[in-house]
């Protein structure tokens, strides 16, 4: 006898389960740390390619942070950014 798991109607409507280091308080502050960083971006004078060049990132890791990928950064990484680009301005 198989030990496969017949998936019914009630598996689908289940919530999926959130891996444990996706924590929501991190995620929120991940996504806080982007917002001002972006917005810092946005008023900056420099171009993107300068403002990754200062940050020590490659210019498609900056397009992204503007991209809203907010899975690609860890909260560190968007703190150092904010520094720069408050640094920056």
């Amino acid at each position: 006898m198989s030990t496969a798991r017949l998936l019914t109607g009630w598996d689908a409507l289940e919530p999926p389960r959130m891996a444990p280091d996706l924590d929501v308080r991190e995620l929120e502050k991940r996504s806080r740390l982007m917002r001002v960083v972006t917005r810092r971006i946005a008023i900056s004078e420099l171009g993107n390619r300068e403002i990754a060049q200062r940050a020590g990132i490659p210019p498609q890791r900056l397009s992204d942070l503007l991209a809203g990928k907010i899975e690609h950064f860890s909260v560190d990484e968007l703190q150092a950014l904010r520094d720069c680009v408050e640094d920056e301005s």
